[in-house]
This record gives C-alpha cells, structure tokens and sequence, in this order.
C-alpha cells in the first residue's frame, strides 16, 4: 500500500513537472498571439483583461479606454519604453509602425506566459486612444493579474491623458 502511494506521488510530480517544462518552453507563436485586439472574441474563462473605446468594438470592455492628449504615435512609444522596462516582459511582434505590438510577460516564480496585445489609434485633433487585450496562456483564472499588470502599465501614461 506505502508503495502505491509513493508511486502515486511520483506519477503526479511527473505530470506537473511535465506541463511547466511545457509552460517555460512554450513558443510564442504570432499567428496565434498577435491578434487585433480591435477584433477580439472573449473567451468565457476569467483569465483575460479587456480595455478598449466600447464604441469601438463589439466585446464587453472592462475598462474604457483612456483618450490622450498626443498622437498614438508618441503614445506607442512611451508605452514600448516603458513595458520593456518591466521584469519578464519581451516583444512577440510589432507592426512597422509600432501602433501595434504584442508583448509576452511570464509569471515571476513559475514563469508561465501571458500575452498582451496592445493597439494604438489616432483620434482627431492630435489626440489617441487604445486597446488593450491581456490574457493568460495556461489555466482558467489567473488571480486578478491580467487586470493588475494593465492597470500598472496604464498609469505610467496618466501624464498624456486629458
């Protein structure tokens, strides 16, 4: 009977070590990851963190996208500058123009992927706006990061909000 259970044991270990090499090896596929997050279909999983212009978009926003007072040009670049700063965080892809990127970030401790699709737009007058679509690649909740992390990289652009 001990010997079962060690075996058990054993038996789970294999299969959790299993899916995190699987999880930390994980390729960032752009074709799957680089999406218009101006298009985006929520899934029912509580494991994503949607801001966008409501207007704009047919999916239920979480938070309204902030208007800013410069062009999405220099929107998308204080934004990279500052994602890049962050700990884990890498670009997957960006468009030519740089108003559209997503960025993987992995969890700190088991370094499991979560992907962030961010898309800047010209409003008129100079001003711009965003979407922003955070998901998590592995598991069906993820504990509030998703919306931490872009409420986090949000304020640092509260400086060009009107």
């Amino acid at each position: 009977m001990q010997r079962m259970a060690i075996y058990m044991v054993l038996a789970i270990i294999l299969v959790i070590g299993a899916f995190y090499v699987r999880a930390v090896t994980a390729s960032h596929d752009p074709a799957e990851w680089h999406i218009d997050p101006l298009l985006v279909e929520l899934p029912s999983s509580p494991n994503t963190y949607y801001v966008a212009p409501q207007s704009l978009v047919e999916a239920q926003v979480a938070l309204e996208a902030p208007i800013y007072a410069v062009p999405a040009t220099v929107m998308a670049k204080a934004f990279n500058d500052y994602v890049l700063t962050q700990p884990n965080a890498s670009t997957v892809l960006a468009s030519d123009d740089g108003l559209w990127t997503t960025y993987v970030q992995r969890t700190p401790t088991l370094k499991m992927p979560d992907y962030i699709t961010v898309k800047f737009l010209d409003l008129e007058g100079g001003r711009s706006t965003m979407a922003i679509y955070s998901r998590s690649r592995f598991g069906y909740g993820d504990m509030g990061v998703n919306k931490a992390r872009i409420d986090l990289w949000l304020q640092s652009l509260a400086s060009f909000e009107e």
